[in-house]
């Protein structure tokens, strides 16, 4: 019978597998004060879970402002994802992507109150 090694198979029992990324230039411009991401999800290949962790530091690259939004519809499937807003004011005439942080769903007036992050 064949064995397998010990780390190896406590990797594949482990709860989720990990791909570290970073960005040399944000850790020489940030240093310490930068932040670590983590987040799980379903995806199952590692040229994928590269391409989501280069995505997210591409969009987490500069300084970020946190704003507050008021939109129509449930939006807690969301939570955690890039999505564009349009808008009328604050620089979102053309349409900005910004990452959500917070989601307040009221059903009873069918919006939602959508806290994101987007690039200053």
């Amino acid at each position: 019978m064949a064995t397998v090694d010990p780390v190896y198979a406590q990797w594949l029992q482990d709860q989720a597998l990990y791909q570290v990324s970073e960005d040399a230039a944000l850790r020489a411009r940030w240093g310490v004060s930068g932040i670590t991401a983590e987040r799980i999800t379903t995806i199952a290949l590692q040229a994928d879970a590269q391409a989501e962790a280069a995505r997210q530091l591409a969009f987490m690259g500069g300084p970020l402002v946190q704003d507050e939004h008021v939109l129509v519809g449930q939006w807690a499937a969301k939570l955690g994802q890039v999505i564009t807003i349009t808008g009328t004011k604050l620089g979102y005439e053309a349409g900005l992507d910004v990452f959500v942080i917070g989601v307040n769903d009221d059903r009873a007036k069918g919006t939602s109150t959508v806290t994101v992050l987007r690039r200053l």
